[in-house]
């Protein structure tokens, strides 16, 4: 069951948030893990033993590693075996036949692949589950708030997915949380989760239809250098619109529960330097390996450049296996290394004092991240240096261009929306409209504007339109 189901708008979602809101106090938390198991049970039935059984694992060794701070040897080795622990599993269902299947070739041993079926939302629970332990270590969990929070923190349904990949403390450590059901919280995250309904059925479903054309015709060696182009840039807004659509859905949820859950996206592709793209994409994941791995390996204040090239690889390489267990994401992931350690080392674009020159860089860097895309996307590492090559030669086939060009007239509403919301101009308007006599008769007229789009989108969801997340699988 995905958020997207027409069983999670109209039953699921409902159905909880009534349990929920005629339940008072702490039997609210109760209810919400109950939710949230069950969640977990319609969509991966054969993986809930696991789950509980991490919980209660996790759990368990949160409070051993908070009752023995004080013998910071003891706290560290029950630190070191919650990690290994989540780690192992991710191992075994991810990397395992990867890894498996390449030891196999090298040795020239045959190896039948498992085919492992990847628990739903495992890396998402593996990050949470650490980042609970660490901070318990680092005492900036208090154990004592009880199982139930601890458990509704790494299993929440909202987030299970796709993320946001939140921190303990911001589920249970802010003080404006909505417990009390505060109706303008409630409200928001109704409006936030309907927008991003709208951005993953409206937009990212429909430049799916356009994305997955374009690949098709690489994969038959008959594509063109135009509508190569035309096909990764509509994927490289099809994954902004899915991925930051889920999380505009999750903040929504967490919302009407009444709980804030971390910003995910600040328009990437505003972004002046690869470095920046980072801060402006996946925003919470970058913010996980930075506080848990990059800064914990020295970061930047390092005394020398190797042990900064050092730290920033093993920051890449694990970001490209986190996505996934094939040589495309590491590939993808070292790529992003050496250009994020070029701009480093002679800190572009900072350095640069002509305004053109930075623009020019700007350009420079979006078409970078449009050829990562295309990687990220591809069938195989061989699949996506064959596509980028179509774009960088030109490759001529008429048959493909008219094709693009019919995808194009016939997608253009869409193509020009998905352009002009990858820019900010949607605050740029409600700063403006702030400053109107008329802005609460425009507002209203947004409000109902996005009301009529998430209806239609529905009617598409009823239609039978409607892809899987792209993030649902990493």
């Amino acid at each position: 069951m995905a958020v997207t189901d027409l069983m999670f708008l109209f039953w699921f979602i409902p159905g909880a948030l009534l349990v929920y809101y005629i339940t008072r106090g702490k039997c609210r938390e109760y209810v919400l893990l109950a939710v949230s198991l069950f969640f977990y049970a319609c969509g991966a039935p054969d993986y809930l033993f696991l789950l509980l059984l991490s919980l209660i694992i996790n759990i368990f060794t949160g409070y051993l590693i908070a009752h023995f701070r004080e013998k910071i040897r003891v706290a560290r080795f029950f630190l070191a075996m919650g990690v290994i622990y989540n780690l192992a599993i991710l191992f075994f269902f991810k990397y395992f036949d990867f890894v498996m299947l390449n030891l196999s070739k090298v040795f020239q041993q045959n190896y039948v692949s498992q085919n492992l079926l990847l628990p739903l939302g495992l890396s998402f629970f593996t990050f949470k589950a650490i980042s609970y332990l660490i901070d318990t270590y680092t005492g900036k969990i208090e154990v004592n708030n009880g199982v139930v929070k601890a458990a509704l923190y790494m299993s929440f349904f909202a987030q299970m997915q796709s993320g946001p990949l939140s921190r303990y403390n911001d589920m249970f450590g802010r003080k404006d949380k909505c417990q009390e059901g505060r109706f303008s919280l409630f409200s928001e995250g109704v409006y936030r989760f309907v927008i991003g309904f709208n951005k993953k059925i409206l937009l990212a479903n429909t430049l799916a239809n356009i994305t997955q054309e374009a690949f098709d015709w690489g994969i038959k060696g008959e594509l063109s250098t135009g509508f190569a182009w035309f096909g990764a840039v509509c994927y490289s807004m099809q994954l902004f619109f899915d991925f930051s659509g889920y999380s505009d859905m999750a903040i929504g949820i967490s919302q009407m529960f009444g709980y804030r859950c971390p910003e995910n996206f600040n328009y990437p592709y505003m972004t002046s330097s690869v470095s920046e793209f980072w801060h402006r994409w996946h925003i919470t994941l970058g913010a996980w390996f930075r506080d848990y791995v990059y800064i914990p390996l020295g970061g930047s204040r390092v005394d020398t450049k190797f042990k900064l090239y050092r730290n920033l690889f093993v920051v890449w390489f694990l970001t490209g296996m986190w996505h996934g267990a094939n040589w495309q994401f590491i590939f993808w992931g070292v790529t992003y290394f050496c250009v994020i350690a070029i701009e480093k080392t002679f800190d572009w674009p900072n350095r640069f004092k002509s305004r053109f020159v930075r623009i020019l860089y700007r350009l420079c860097v979006i078409v970078f991240v449009i050829f990562e895309w295309v990687i990220f996307r591809a069938d195989g590492l061989k699949a996506g240096l064959e596509y980028v090559k179509v774009m960088i030669l030109n490759t001529p086939n008429s048959l493909a261009d008219l094709r693009g060009i019919f995808l194009l007239k016939d997608n253009l509403v869409f193509v020009i929306v998905g352009i002009l919301l990858c820019f900010p101009i949607m605050p740029v308007i409600e700063k403006y409209l702030k400053k109107t006599e008329a802005s609460t008769v425009i507002w209203n007229i947004g409000i109902l504007a996005n009301v009529l789009l998430f209806l239609c989108a529905i009617s598409f969801v009823v239609a039978g339109q409607n892809n899987p997340f792209a993030y649902a699988n990493f």
